[in-house]
C-alpha cells in the first residue's frame, strides 16, 4: 500500500551481539586484570586489550560500538602484524612473545598438579629476572614454543636455537634437548651460558610438546642435528637434556656412546636407562617433585657420574641458575 514503509527487525540481531559480548567480558575481563598484573610485554598488553574493546562495543550502544569494535580490531592487527615483521623463525612462533606465555603459565602453576614442586612459587620472580638478564646479554633467540606445542616439529624441519661459543670458535658443541611442554629460548639459552663459559657452542633442536626423544621422531631429530654438525666441523659432540629431555637422552646415549664426548643431564634421568661409558654430569633438584631425586641419583650411580645435588625443585636450572650453570660450566671445561 501506498505510505506503507517496511523497517527491519534488528532488535533480535542486537540483543544477540549484546549477549555474545556479555558473555565475552565473563572470559576476558579476568584474563585482562591476569595479565597486566604481571605487567606483560607491549604485544601481551595489546592482545589482551584489544579483544576486550571489541567486547565492550558489542554491549554498549550508538556510536561508541562501532568505534570500539574497530580501535579493538586494529590494535590486534597492527600488533600482530609488527610481530610477524619484527621477529623471527617460523611465523607461529612471530605471533606471542615467550616471556607473556612462561609467566603467566608459572602463576597459574599454582592452581595444578605441578604445586607440589617447591620450586613453583618462586617461578614468576625467577623468570622475570632471567629474561631481563637474556635481554641485558643481547641475546635475541626465536622462541620455537608455538610450534613445538602445535605439534609442528618434525625429522627435517626441526627448529633449532644456537648459540655460539664465547671467544674463539673450537670444535666442541653441545647438542640440548628440551623438556615436555615445548622448547623454550629461556631454557636453551641459561644452559648455552654456562656452556659458553666452557667455550662450547650450544644448539637446542625442537621435536614434539611432549619432549619425547626416545620416540622414533625424536632419535631421527637428534641423529640429523649430529649430522649436520659434524658436516659444520665440529668433532666432539656433547649431549645434554632437561626433564623429559635428560629423561631421552639417558635412553638415547647408550645406542650412540661412540658418537658422544659427554653427557649432561639436569633435573632428569630414565629409571631404565643403563650407564654409559662416558664422561657423564647430572644436576637435580633435591625437592624435585616430578622425578624423584632417588632415581636420578641411582642413575648417577649406575653411569659413574657426577651428582650434583641442589636446594631446589624441577626447576633447578632457573630457580638455581647461577649454582647449576657454574657446575655445568666447571665440568664441560673440564672435559
Amino acid at each position: 500500500m501506498r505510505g506503507v514503509r517496511l523497517v527491519p527487525r534488528r532488535g533480535l540481531p542486537a540483543l544477540s551481539m549484546r549477549l555474545v559480548g556479555i558473555a565475552a567480558l565473563v572470559f576476558i575481563v579476568p584474563l585482562f586484570f591476569f595479565v597486566m598484573t604481571e605487567p606483560p610485554s607491549w604485544s601481551g598488553a595489546a592482545y589482551v586489550l584489544g579483544p576486550l574493546l571489541i567486547a565492550i562495543g558489542a554491549v554498549v550502544r550508538g556510536v561508541w560500538r562501532r568505534r570500539l569494535a574497530v580501535v579493538g580490531g586494529a590494535l590486534v592487527l597492527v600488533t600482530l602484524g609488527v610481530r610477524l615483521v619484527s621477529a623471527k623463525g617460523r611465523v607461529v612462533n612471530r605471533v606471542i612473545d615467550e616471556r607473556d606465555i612462561t609467566i603467566n603459565a608459572s602463576r597459574a602453576l599454582g592452581w595444578t598438579a605441578y604445586r607440589a614442586d617447591p620450586d613453583v612459587p618462586r617461578l614468576p620472580s625467577a623468570m622475570r629476572s632471567a629474561y631481563g638478564e637474556m635481554a641485558s646479554a643481547g641475546v635475541d633467540l626465536a622462541s620455537p614454543l608455538v610450534s613445538t606445542l602445535m605439534g609442528l616439529e618434525r625429522p627435517s624441519s626441526s627448529e633449532t636455537l644456537e648459540v655460539a661459543a664465547e671467544g674463539t670458535s673450537g670444535h666442541d658443541v653441545v647438542i640440548f634437548l628440551h623438556g615436555s611442554t615445548g622448547n623454550y629460548a629461556l631454557s636453551c639459552w641459561l644452559f648455552a651460558r654456562a656452556a659458553r663459559r666452557a667455550h662450547m657452542t650450544t644448539v637446542c633442536p625442537s621435536t614434539r610438546w611432549t619432549g619425547d626423544w626416545w620416540s622414533t621422531a625424536g632419535e631421527s631429530i637428534l641423529r640429523d642435528t649430529m649430522k649436520s654438525l659434524r658436516a659444520r666441523g665440529f668433532t666432539r659432540i656433547f649431549l645434554a637434556g632437561l626433564s623429559n629431555g635428560a629423561i631421552g637422552a639417558s635412553r638415547l646415549a647408550p645406542r650412540m656412546a661412540g658418537e658422544l664426548a659427554g653427557l649432561v643431564l639436569v633435573s632428569g634421568a630414565a629409571p631404565d636407562a643403563s650407564g654409559v661409558n662416558i664422561p657423564t654430569l647430572v644436576v637435580q633438584g633435591r625437592g624435585d617433585a616430578l622425578i624423584s631425586a632417588s632415581v636420578v641419583h641411582a642413575y648417577a650411580t649406575r653411569a659413574n657420574a657426577k651428582y650434583v645435588e641442589l636446594a631446589a625443585g624441577h626447576f633447578v636450572l632457573l630457580v638455581e641458575r647461577d649454582a647449576a650453570g657454574a657446575a655445568i660450566t666447571e665440568w664441560l671445561a673440564a672435559q
